[in-house]
């Protein structure tokens, strides 16, 4: 039987768009589901005065989630149709969300965000190994550049979401649910194409941790940062004083720069090595976090530099996609993807109560604290696997 990347080149180029349109259609929902769900949870927790600990606690329920189910999917899909698999994900994610309104408690919001992880989780993982396996190795820092530039778009719905219709009432909620299964629609028209895993990969998941570390890291870092700002970025502009506008509006500048960065670092890494791009990358997102005090002083400073921060360190996450993609094919390249997806929940897990507890230790500076240090250790171990990869022309 033909593996993943085999089938992948005998699909027409019809097949190929509407197997695209689908791989969208996933991470727009994972986006959309999380861009709202993460800061307007966090912002009507506070208004509760529930403690940020308890709210980084909550917002890490769809990462546990992450690292429950991810193990089993691989195996579910060579028992289930992928198609039908995608198409209740969809449902599942979209129910969750009116319930988040009906069950205003932050501890009914404890199951209901597991539940709802496991959804976008399963749409995270098969959408990644779907556009990784219709990838060119000539091209695949570019598409996988516009991927996450769709997940960033998703995820900018959640502070556009916001100003249009404001955090309070079911209306929120509704939307999201709305859009979730909109973008369910394409799904449903390719669900044929999606591609089914039919054998098993020659590794298991935590493997790729020592095959290759510093494209799953990658993952872990991100997901930290990513998760942190998200979720404790508008509490922390408001704590420095910044008005609850202006707070939304920074995250909105953030995940705009993810947005317009994303295709020119993946076309970057086509170009030049792509080791060495992961490098600026980390190198940006070390520098970003520890200089937070100083540039938060002033919103004209915040701004720009929270834009081309937002912009050059989503890089780690497209392009370890496309190193893991450069070096796995097959039934091993969607178990590198659901590795390089459990280690981007380790973070968004790991991340936000870490950070919570550090501005509850720290306030509010506790933020840049800890997105410091993570930045900074990964920064350390990719300088070293680079530079290793340098002599030996090699590197994951």
């Amino acid at each position: 039987m033909a593996d993943i990347a085999d089938m992948a080149k005998e699909l027409t180029p019809r097949e190929r768009t509407i197997s695209l349109a689908a791989v969208i259609a996933c991470i727009t929902s994972v986006g959309i589901g999380l861009g709202v769900s993460i800061p307007l949870l966090a912002l009507l927790l506070n208004e509760q005065g529930v403690s940020s600990s308890l709210i980084g606690l909550n917002t890490a329920m769809p990462a546990l989630a992450t690292l429950v189910a991810t193990p089993f999917i691989s195996p579910l899909l060579r028992r289930v149709s992928t198609g039908t698999f995608l198409l209740v994900c969809i449902i599942v994610s979209a129910t969750c969300m009116p319930l988040y309104f009906v069950f205003n408690n932050v501890w009914a919001w404890f199951p209901l965000r597991f539940v709802n992880g496991l959804a976008l989780t399963g749409l995270f993982v098969v959408s990644e190994f779907w556009i990784n396996q219709l990838a060119e190795d000539r091209k695949r820092g570019m598409l996988m550049g516009i991927y996450s530039t769709v997940l960033s778009g998703g995820f900018l719905l959640g502070p556009v979401t916001l100003w249009l219709i404001g955090k309070d009432g079911v209306a929120p909620f509704l939307t999201i649910s709305a859009l979730t299964l909109i973008a369910g629609l394409p799904i449903l028209y390719a669900r044929a194409l999606a591609p089914q895993v039919n054998e098993k990969p020659s590794r298991g998941l935590l493997a790729f941790l020592t095959v290759a570390p510093a494209a799953t890291l990658a993952g872990l870092v991100y997901g930290a940062t990513e998760t942190n700002m998200m979720n404790m970025l508008p509490l922390y502009a408001i704590r420095v004083g910044m008005t609850e506008e202006i707070a939304i509006a920074v995250l909105g500048v953030f995940v705009a720069g993810n947005m317009l960065f994303n295709i020119p670092i993946g076309m970057a890494s086509d170009r030049f090595d792509r080791r060495t791009v992961l490098l600026i990358c980390a190198g940006f997102g070390f520098a970003g976090t520890a200089l937070l005090p100083i540039i938060s002083q002033s919103v004209f400073i915040f701004f720009p530099a929270l834009f081309v921060f937002g912009g050059v360190v989503v890089g780690m996450y497209t392009v370890g996609l496309a190193l893991l993609g450069e070096r796995f094919k097959g039934a091993d390249l969607a178990a590198a993807n659901a590795a390089f997806v459990l280690m981007y929940s380790t973070g968004a897990l790991f991340g936000p109560p870490i950070a919570g507890g550090a501005m509850d230790i720290w306030d509010p500076h506790g933020l840049a604290i800890a997105m410091a240090a993570i930045c900074g250790a990964y920064l350390l171990i990719v300088g070293w696997r680079w530079s290793g990869g340098k002599s030996a022309e090699k590197l994951e």
